[in-house]
Order: C-alpha cells, then structure tokens, then sequence
C-alpha cells in the first residue's frame, strides 16, 4: 500500500507544528499551502494562517543538530483584514488588522496562483467575521463597524475595529464620538 504524499514538504508541516506550540502550547495540522517564487511556502490550518516571518528561525532534528527551517509567523484568522490577488503580477496581497488611524500591515505574495490556499484563505477570514455593520455618521458617510473572533474556537474573544468611509477623516469634528458611540451601539445590540 502505497500512502499519498502531501503537496507541501513535511519541513513545512514541522514548522507549523513549532510554531503553534510556541503560540497556542498546541498542534495544528496543515489544511492548504503554497509555494511561494523565491521557494519559501505559506500554509493555513483551522486557527490561524502561516506566514514569512521578518527573520529567518532555525530548529533542530530528532539528534539536536541544528537545521534551517522555514520562517513563519502566526497570525489568527480573526487578524486578518482581507487578502486579494492580483493575478498580472501574480501576488498575493495579505492585509492583517492593525489599531485605528495606523496603516494596514501587508504582506505580499509572490506565487503563480493562490489555489486551494487562496480558497482557504477567502474561507476562514470570512468565517472569522460574527458582526458587520454600517452605520451612518453623516447623509452619505458612515463606519462599518466589524467584531471577529477566531473560527477554530467558537468561546475565543471579540475583537472589534471599525473602518470609516472614504471621505470621514478620524481628525474632523465628530467623527471619532461618533464610531466610538456606532461601535458601542452594535455591542449593545449583540450584548458582546
């Protein structure tokens, strides 16, 4: 009996694995990965998608020498704004949630095409968002007010942020009590 090989490297499944530990104390099994242009891969697992860290890491094998791995970074579903792909330049564009009034952190992907990673991806960020709602600041302009929590762990935390429309800027008159009293007020609605 021959058994079917994964389509990414067990390096890779190890990393993962190490890297989860780190983080959570626990395992998470692979579900979708890609490789990327320059041969470094990205993975995704129920919690969380597995990004190129800013440095390289290193592990160990089963003797204790030490060896490259894979440098990837955990990041939690519910930490991811959006992703969209630009297929002429064949990248990846990953946007990860950051506190009001700084820019999104992006990371590019370079990779000739997303496939079931992509599908992956597209499938736990929207499974990652519980309450999404627009609410209106002036006539025409308004904050859309978003609570995540992470898929894999239906008691985890809710974490909120809010985008406001184009055209409202935080620094003018107002505007800031009113996302603040809309976050609020869906809060009380849903009672989280």
């Amino acid at each position: 009996m021959r058994l079917l090989r994964r389509p990414w490297p067990r390096e890779l499944a190890e990393a993962v694995n190490a890297a989860s530990r780190h983080a959570t104390g626990g395992k998470e099994e692979v579900l979708a990965a890609v490789e990327l242009a320059d041969g470094n891969w990205v993975a995704g697992t129920r919690a969380a998608v597995y990004l190129p860290a800013e440095a390289p890491t290193s592990a160990s094998d089963a003797s204790g020498v030490p060896m490259p791995a894979p440098a990837l970074r955990r990041v939690g579903w519910e930490k991811i704004e959006r992703a969209n792909w630009d297929a002429e330049a064949s990248v990846l564009h990953v946007y990860e949630t950051t506190d009001f009034g700084t820019p999104l952190g992006a990371t590019e992907l370079k990779l000739e095409d997303p496939g079931r990673f992509g599908q992956l991806l597209r499938e736990r960020v929207d499974a990652s968002i519980i309450i999404q709602r627009h609410v209106l600041i002036t006539a025409k302009r308004g904050v859309r007010v978003v609570g995540r929590r992470n898929p894999a762990t239906p008691d985890a935390e809710v974490t909120w942020n809010f985008v406001l429309d184009k055209g409202l800027e935080p620094d003018q008159p107002g505007v800031m009590d009113a996302a603040e009293a809309a976050l609020r007020d869906v809060r009380d609605e849903f009672g989280i």
